[in-house]
């Protein structure tokens, strides 16, 4: 029974349409689909789907002289299903499974070999080419009810087949390959920023010790030339203010340059003792102190002081902290280590803590716990040694007036 040619063509507009959109649903409309799999694959998926409803469509071109009976429309909905489900389920074993019932469907339906091309683009971009040997047998089958005219066309179909599906997988590896190159070039710069990051940290460092290590060598060579110098002049001078002490004129010069030597000495043995100062750097000591323990130890370092730090508050603070790590080593289970440096507005701030359960007793304080707390007290400090929840020392140190201010 012949239907109305608009009707034939609404009809197949419409559940072409409606194909068209379910497809594109399954390419675009998860939203929980990562975004580097949507890129990898959703682009590669959509180009594929508009090269087969283009295939499809050429096949279109053999049905324009046909009878508008309904066995081209449902030849026409057949290859326009199947094809649709391949793309939606993308499953190797579904697509074998719809090709093979498409190509038995072929010997009782000659008109579904029109559309055999958007199955054979499958078939070469997967790289299965012995699909494509199903070609010649359907020329033949073609042969039997159509011109030469139809067969050219249908081989011009699946030629176009091939090279579309060649074109979208040679571009897919292409782009493949791109992301391939920009991610690693990304990791690449992530990781050369993170050694820039390193050699200059490490250059810092070097910088760092080679000022303190020349401070002290100068330090030394002050106090080991230039004041014994001083030293031995003074005691010099000393000796002849005795001789001449009756003589009252040369002695009162002889006191003056005394007491302008002596003044020399002062400043010399200050800015010595300014410059050995500044030599010992509290933060890195204590870096180095704690170094050991990040190899059996969850070790957690928080270091908030100032650079300005008296040089007894430095020494008494690297002594305890040390101390510490050996009596961690010596007596404790502890798999938990931390240890803050803080500088309050009025107080400097040690706390160490460790998680272990082997806790010694406060009345069985070993030496290097009395140690400690001598060497706090010396300060006009405060040290307390807390059990409760593993084993910490709390120490805190008064400024002196002048810090404060």
């Amino acid at each position: 029974m012949l239907i109305p040619d608009m009707t034939f063509v609404i009809f197949s507009f419409f559940h072409y349409t409606i194909c068209a959109i379910c497809g594109r649903i399954k390419l675009t409309g998860h939203e929980n689909v990562p975004c580097g799999n949507y890129e990898k694959g959703g682009k590669h998926r959509m180009q594929k789907a508009i090269d087969k409803h283009v295939i499809l469509m050429m096949g279109l071109l053999f049905l324009l002289n046909r009878s508008l009976t309904y066995g081209p429309v449902v030849t026409f909905l057949a290859a326009l299903i199947s094809m649709e489900l391949i793309i939606y389920l993308e499953k190797e074993a579904v697509f074998y499974g719809i090709v093979a019932v498409y190509v038995l469907a072929c010997f009782f339906a000659p008109g579904l070999i029109f559309f055999l091309p958007v199955h054979i683009y499958e078939f070469v971009y997967r790289k299965k080419w012995w699909g494509c040997l199903s070609c010649a047998l359907f020329v033949y089958r073609i042969s039997l009810f159509h011109g030469a005219g139809q067969i050219l066309l249908w081989i011009m179909t699946v030629m176009l087949a091939v090279l579309l599906a060649v074109r979208t997988r040679q571009q897919v590896q292409e782009h493949a390959a791109f992301l391939k190159l920009r991610d690693s070039s990304v990791e690449e710069q992530a990781k050369m920023k993170q050694r820039n990051k390193e050699l200059l940290e490490k250059q810092d460092y070097e910088i760092r010790v080679a000022t303190l290590s020349e401070r002290n060598r100068i330090a030394r060579e002050i106090h080991d030339n230039v004041g014994h110098m001083l030293s031995r002049c003074i005691l010099q001078l000393g000796a002849l203010m005795m001789v001449h002490k009756k003589e009252e004129t040369l002695y009162a010069q002889l006191s003056s340059v005394n007491a302008s030597l002596n003044e020399a000495m002062n400043n010399i043995r200050e800015s010595v003792h300014d410059l050995h100062d500044e030599s010992v750097d509290l933060k890195q000591a204590v870096v180095e102190a704690t170094s050991q323990m990040r190899q059996n130890y969850e070790l957690q370092l928080v270091y908030d002081m100032s650079p300005q730090v008296p040089r007894n508050v430095k020494y008494a603070m690297i002594a305890i902290v040390k101390e510490a790590m050996a009596n961690i080593v010596k007596h404790s289970n502890a798999t938990k280590v931390s240890v803050m440096l803080r500088e309050h507005p009025g107080f400097y701030q040690l706390l160490i803590e460790d998680n272990g359960t082997q806790i010694r007793e406060n009345k069985h304080a070993g030496i290097g716990l009395t140690n400690m707390q001598q060497r706090v007290e010396a300060l006009g400090g405060n040290i307390h040694f807390r059990t409760d929840a593993g084993f910490a020392i709390i120490v805190s140190i008064r400024k002196e007036m002048k810090e404060c201010g």
